[in-house]
């Protein structure tokens, strides 16, 4: 599988990377996975030439890292582990979530002891935290650097003002991308071009609505409602998804396959998550290979005409 810069950190990601958000949890009702079906993931994922694995300390509250660090035992060399911290791990106590710079150090260290490892390769925060100074954030993060516990430093979810303010000492923006959300172009997408980050994408098929599995409903399946996630319009989930089903009969391919091809041609795009409950699912997944030109623009077109108001 081709490997893309991660930014100008002088790593290599894999094209498309496996996500761990059903690790031993049925965190936001996607169904939780045991441990012998996770290790069979990570077992296809590693002959594929898959090199990094992403999860969260937040993913059922530890146990998805918990599983990860069972599982991987000696093939820990072989991947890339990215983690995330922010949310509040402990719903009794506040001062368990966050990113000052006291739950910084806390957090990975707990995050390095559920994973059985002496560091982490990207290390993010989940998002913005409002209430601690950015500076305080960026400080901690780079004392774990120089500590050996983290590699390479990013962030998930920060728009583009966020990304900008941190001068650049971010190597990647992980962030929901996909032809049925394309909002980072808007602000994000120029600032990491300018600054040499990489994105990397979550959620790359809209949470199954771009696999074409939801087509026969008229809608977006589970996305019809308000707190479905991640919320795509139903009415325009259908109609995009109908020049995906054309698109993907053009290129030979399934509509999930044509959804990574179209993500795998952007260029900012250094890695795109996926997740999958089987084993059959994400060999489906893997084999996606970049649209034709045709294909592409034809995609790029739809989804935005599906995206306007």
């Amino acid at each position: 599988m081709k490997k893309n810069p991660l930014g100008r950190s002088g790593l290599k990601v894999s094209a498309l990377s496996l996500g761990t958000m059903n690790f031993g949890a049925d965190w936001h009702k996607v169904g939780a996975i045991d441990d012998g079906t996770a290790s069979s993931l990570i077992d296809l994922a590693l002959e594929r030439g898959v090199n990094l694995i992403d999860t969260a300390d937040i993913y059922g509250r530890g146990a998805a890292e918990e599983m990860l660090g069972r599982i991987l035992k000696k093939r820990r060399g072989r991947f890339l582990i990215a983690t995330k911290l922010l949310g509040q791990m402990d719903l009794d106590d506040p001062s368990t979530g966050g990113l000052s710079a006291k739950w910084i150090k806390r957090a990975l260290d707990a995050s390095l002891k559920r994973l059985r490892t002496d560091h982490v390769d990207l290390y993010m925060p989940h998002g913005w935290d409002f209430e601690v100074p950015l500076e305080e954030t960026l400080g901690a993060l780079e004392a774990a650097v120089k500590a050996g516990k983290v590699r390479v430093l990013g962030c998930s979810n920060f728009s583009g003002e966020q990304l900008a303010s941190a001068r650049g000492r971010f190597a990647f923006d992980q962030v929901q991308y996909s032809l049925a959300a394309r909002f980072p172009e808007n602000d994000l997408v120029p600032v990491a071009e300018r600054d040499g980050v990489s994105l990397l994408a979550w959620s790359p098929l809209a949470g199954g609505l771009l696999s074409g599995k939801y087509a026969a409903a008229g809608a977006a399946g589970r996305r019809a409602g308000p707190d479905a996630f991640p919320f795509v319009e139903p009415h325009r989930g259908a109609a995009l998804v109908k020049v995906l089903q054309a698109v993907s009969a053009l290129e030979r391919s399934t509509c999930a396959q044509a959804a990574l091809g179209w993500l795998m041609g952007k260029p900012f795009v250094s890695s795109a998550v996926l997740g999958a409950r089987t084993p059959a699912q994400l060999a489906e997944l893997l084999d996606a290979k970049p649209l034709s030109p045709r294909a592409a623009a034809l995609l790029d077109r739809a989804s935005e005409i599906c995206s306007r108001p």
